[in-house]
């Protein structure tokens, strides 16, 4: 990035200053974003203002024990509705991506990439324009608390209960995934395992080989949940706008099977430590790259 925060803290920062710097970033980057700032596209800059709230939500989880729930939930519900407000403008984009990664025949295809392509044009852009506004607004509004967080420990100490919350939920909704693998379940897992690698993105200098390798295979995990998701809703679609085939449906639920077969696979390693013994690990880390850090 040039002149916003990586999403990173440094080795050797102070705790308490990296996290407020990389929060300002976030939301710095966000609206850059959102006011046409960029190089991004229009339809794809949505999609980056978004990607920027869910890190800045991640951050506030790492960060919860340290912040208090008072001030995490205050937080995490402000830029929580800011995210919605921006819900739905990309979905249309979403669902022509989703259809070319299906194995169609041709002229089914077309038809129903008409389907949607007719209801994107429906639009005139005003709302997604004003729903970007509106956030713009809200994020320049909640840049200003940002410095008003109780961050006062520079230890792991503050990070410590959000890492291992996070990673028992996560192992949790694994769980329930894989003994009932509906819609919500895995999107709820999905969240959680997006919270995962967000934090070893935030935590990589401890140990950047170890971090990475975790962080890539959430990633992976993440990515395969979220094709998931995507096929689901794009189905739903079909099956309440359009006349299409059941042929559709079958290969849907074929590619919906096979990424769930790999992101279970994916999960079972993922989520092999229990919780105390994940952030022990991490402890150990930090540990370690303090004293490297501190060594003449």
């Amino acid at each position: 990035m040039s002149d916003e925060r990586a999403y990173r803290l440094k080795a050797g920062e102070p705790l308490p200053e990296g996290i407020v710097s990389i929060a300002q970033g976030r939301i710095d980057h966000a609206i850059a974003e959102l006011c046409g700032k960029s190089d991004t596209k229009p339809h794809e800059a949505v999609h980056e203002a978004r990607k920027d709230l869910k890190k800045l939500r991640a951050l506030l989880r790492m960060t919860r024990g340290e912040l208090g729930e008072e001030t995490f939930r205050r937080e995490n519900a402000f830029f929580r509705d800011a995210a919605r407000e921006l819900a739905g403008v990309r979905d249309d984009d979403v669902m022509l991506e989703t259809l070319r990664s299906i194995d169609l025949p041709a002229g089914m295809e077309r038809e129903l990439r008409k389907a949607v392509q007719a209801h994107r044009a429906v639009g005139d852009g005003t709302e997604h324009r004003t729903a970007a506004a509106s956030v713009v607004a809200m994020l320049r509004e909640g840049r200003g608390s940002v410095e008003d967080w109780p961050l006062e420990r520079d230890s792991f100490d503050a990070l410590g209960e959000g890492l291992e919350r996070t990673y028992r939920r996560g192992r949790r909704d694994y769980r329930a995934a894989r003994t009932e693998p509906t819609v919500e379940a895995l999107h709820e897992w999905r969240k959680r395992v997006k919270e995962l690698w967000y934090h070893h993105t935030l935590l990589r200098s401890l140990w950047p080989p170890v971090m990475q390798a975790v962080g890539d295979e959430a990633h992976e995990l993440a990515s395969r949940l979220g094709d998931d998701h995507d096929l689901a809703v794009l189905a739903d679609w079909i099956r309440d706008r359009t006349d299409a085939e059941p042929e559709f449906f079958e290969a849907v639920e074929q590619r919906r099977s096979k990424l769930q077969t790999e992101a279970l696979g994916l999960g079972k390693r993922l989520y092999a430590d229990k919780p105390s013994a994940y952030v022990r690990r991490l402890q150990g880390l930090w540990t370690a790259s303090q004293t490297s850090v501190r060594a003449p």
